[in-house]
């Protein structure tokens, strides 16, 4: 038996149940990259991902229903490369049924993560490109029938992603389309040439709009075979509309110069406005006899006249033919308008320039997305230098009162749990508040186990800052650890009971919270004041400008709280 678990070619391995490891073979050894001579005695928490130990620590303590687990697992090498495998562990009893052991087997599966890894990416590109792009996407099989969709097609139409697939983008096609699109369609495929074509799609308004069709056959490789078809429908109405104005009178092409929903002006080679259209009236705020009257260096915010002007003469000399920035414009009001410039130039039959066409569009929503984004990145970065710092008083504090490596490690670890419990409270109401029933129970939910009808929390809903969270949670962090060592948790028997209220005084709300405790062993007053009971006050009583007392009743521990809400 030694043998073959030795010489196995899955990973197997022994540990105890305080999750030391006791035997591994040569495959658990190659696995991990560490000699068997490392391995032994090695605990668990070395070379299991952290995010992955819990499992493996419920089933040692067995805090599971059943003695077996199968999971996916990651194991660290010492260069900190993650090893993924299909682990099975099984807890093994004794022949008096008492646990005695764990065995774990483990098969390497880190290629196949790393190859779902790749394919994930490469759709995800796929997809996030398709969706990026300005068209409709979409691929069919061999005989045509719509196998994908980018969402734009849903988003185009109005109608759910699923009704394109097979022949059921027909429905979206203008009626007197359909034929043509379907003789075209079939022409092509037996052919098996890439093809373009136009028709008209029915917009989620109702309203159809001409698109141009482009379709190439994807063949597999070898045979040649015709496998799929990958194309994309692209709407020009615009441009359509664009050829059609440009057959009618010179009136039908000035409403379409008023109507575009972009900024249309001619300037003169000195910059002065010769024609203009109404957006730019609108967005500037000025009529446009005003602006007419006005030249580029009076609509451009002082700060950007340099540059682009700069531009506009080197254009207008012919040292360059286009260019494009954003400036800023002041409007008529005095705010501030951000706009995306494209400029070209018309010259004379000789080359000499006439005029300059200034292309314009709104901006100012994405500029100022930009704002909002960078004062968010800065707030994160306050917000981690916080935590960071907390996590540095935990941790100096915690080193410096503990009475063993051992003590120090349970009570970081667990200080660090409530913290980290409380930020997914809060982060999930975008750090903006955390209710106080939630840090209740966020902080009592790991002694659970010991029995639920062994905690009673109640009272109304309170909402806390962030930092009230994370000081509350803390302290109650440090209750139920000393509640489990010496307290009312540490017996059979004892009870928690959670009490808050409310209450409004001429200095504002406060928050009444009591934790009391009964049932456990008779309770005596500490000879000196551990770095709970200073983490205690410190939380409630000088960061939340609170009073605390704290009272060690031989019947059980009472902490009172009076914290002041704003």
């Amino acid at each position: 038996m030694d043998v073959l678990f030795t010489q196995a070619t899955v990973g197997l391995a022994e540990c105890d149940l305080d999750g030391y490891l006791l035997r591994v073979n040569d495959y658990f050894c190659t696995m991990l990259d560490r000699s068997r001579d490392q391995l032994l005695g090695c605990h668990l928490s070395r070379i299991v991902h952290p995010d992955d130990l819990p499992r493996t620590e419920a089933l040692l303590t067995g805090l599971m229903k059943e003695d077996r687990y199968e999971v996916e697992k990651r194991y660290l090498r010492p260069d900190g490369s993650v090893v993924w495998t299909r682990t099975a562990a099984t807890l093994i009893r004794d022949e008096t049924g008492r646990p005695e052991k764990a065995l774990a087997v483990c098969i390497d599966i880190t290629q196949d993560k790393r190859h779902e890894e790749i394919l994930r990416e490469s759709e995800e590109r796929f997809r996030l490109l398709a969706n990026a792009a300005p068209g409709m996407v979409w691929i069919t099989n061999g005989e045509g029938e719509v196998t994908y969709a980018s969402d734009r097609w849903a988003e185009y139409t109005g109608r759910p992603l699923s009704e394109v697939f097979g022949y059921g983008w027909l429905d979206t096609i203008h009626p007197d389309d359909v034929e043509r699109t379907l003789r075209i369609w079939a022409d092509v495929r037996a052919k098996e040439t890439s093809y373009e074509t136009e028709f008209r799609y029915r917009r989620y308004d109702g309203v159809y709009r001409w698109h141009v069709v482009r379709a190439n056959p994807y063949r597999r490789p070898g045979t040649g075979q015709i496998t799929a078809w990958f194309g994309s429908s692209t709407d020009i109405h615009e441009l359509k509309v664009a050829e059609a104005a440009l057959r009618e009178s010179e009136q039908r092409l000035r409403a379409t110069y008023e109507n575009a929903a972009i900024g249309i002006v001619e300037v003169d080679v000195n910059g002065r406005f010769l024609r203009i259209n109404e957006w730019l009236c609108a967005i500037s705020g000025y009529e446009r006899h005003e602006l007419l009257a006005m030249t580029i260096r009076d609509l451009t915010f002082p700060e950007d006249q340099a540059q682009d002007l700069e531009l506009f003469y080197r254009q207008m000399a012919g040292e360059i033919d286009v260019y494009s920035l954003e400036k800023r414009i002041l409007h008529k009001d005095g705010h501030l308008v951000w706009l995306g410039l494209s400029a070209s130039r018309v010259d004379d039959p000789d080359g000499r320039p006439l005029y300059g066409i200034r292309v314009l569009h709104d901006i100012s929503a994405r500029k100022h997305a930009e704002e909002s984004r960078n004062l968010l990145i800065n707030e994160l970065n306050h917000r981690v230098k916080n935590t960071l710092a907390t996590v540095q008083s935990i941790a100096r504090q915690t080193l410096r009162n503990a009475r063993s490596p051992q003590q120090a490690e349970e009570d970081l670890e667990s200080r660090l749990l409530a913290l980290s419990r409380t930020h997914d409270v809060l982060t999930r109401e975008n750090w903006e508040r955390a209710g106080l029933p939630d840090i209740v129970a966020q902080a009592i939910a790991p002694y659970l186990s010991r029995g639920e009808q062994r905690f009673e929390a109640h009272g109304p809903q309170v909402i806390l800052t962030p930092q009230q969270a994370l000081s509350l949670a803390m302290a109650l962090q440090e209750l139920a650890t000393n509640a489990v060592k010496y307290g009312s948790l540490s017996n059979e028997t004892g009870t928690v009971t959670i009490e808050w209220s409310t209450t409004i005084s001429d200095r504002g709300l406060y928050l009444h919270l009591v934790w009391k405790e009964s049932g456990g062993p008779p309770v005596q007053p500490p000879t000196r004041r551990g770095f709970g009971t200073r983490l205690i006050e410190r939380s409630l009583a000088r960061e939340l400008e609170g009073q605390v007392t704290i009272d060690f009743h031989p019947t059980g521990l009472i902490c009172t709280a009076d914290i002041p809400l704003g």
